[in-house]
């Protein structure tokens, strides 16, 4: 059995797979790649469940998602829409998100 020693350095650089909900993605983005770059502002996407892939529940996306087990989490984040005007602005829409578990850090 591994013991991790003073300040769980063991944790460090460690990516760890985690079945993350994604609300309010707008229709655009239900692709394969427009999911996988949803997820990928928590982490490197790995897998979508079968409601997500086939789209039978649009209400959110299930993704796994491999995250630095050291990472701070975030629960939401402004993807920004379209190509934008004339002045470079553009729509952004807050992505909800929702960890189905999450790593305890221990503090160094």
């Amino acid at each position: 059995m591994e013991v991790a020693d003073e300040g769980c350095k063991a944790w460090k650089n460690c990516l760890v797979p985690v079945w993350v909900k994604f609300f309010n993605i707008p229709h655009e983005y239900w692709t394969k790649e427009g999911l996988s770059y949803v997820a990928s502002a928590v982490g490197k996407p790995f897998y979508a469940n079968s409601l997500t892939e086939t789209m039978k529940r649009i209400s959110y996306a299930r993704i796994c998602v491999k995250i630095d087990a050291t990472s701070k989490l975030i629960d939401s984040f402004d993807l920004l829409m379209g190509e934008g005007d004339e002045h470079n602005n553009r729509e952004s829409v807050e992505i909800l998100v929702e960890y189905q578990w999450k790593p305890k850090i221990c503090s160094e």
